[in-house]
């Protein structure tokens, strides 16, 4: 299942905005979860950024990594 995020509403195909209302709640969970997961990782993967605690804060990257432009 591919999720799409974006801050303006119009960029998400209304197929996709009823595929995820159309899901239940436990399935909005667990993808919710996958994605805090897969953030971790990227964040993780820096290894500039200080270590994460047991989930109490939640840290943004301190020295972002570098990507392409256009």
């Amino acid at each position: 299942m591919a999720i799409f995020k974006s801050q303006n509403p119009e960029n998400i195909p209304k197929y996709d905005k009823g595929y995820w209302h159309s899901k239940t709640p436990q399935e909005r969970l667990s993808a919710a979860l996958q994605l805090i997961l897969h953030a971790k990782e990227i964040y993780s993967a820096n290894p500039l950024n200080p270590p994460l605690d047991n989930g109490t804060r939640i840290f943004k990257s301190r020295t972002p990594i570098k990507r392409r432009k256009g």
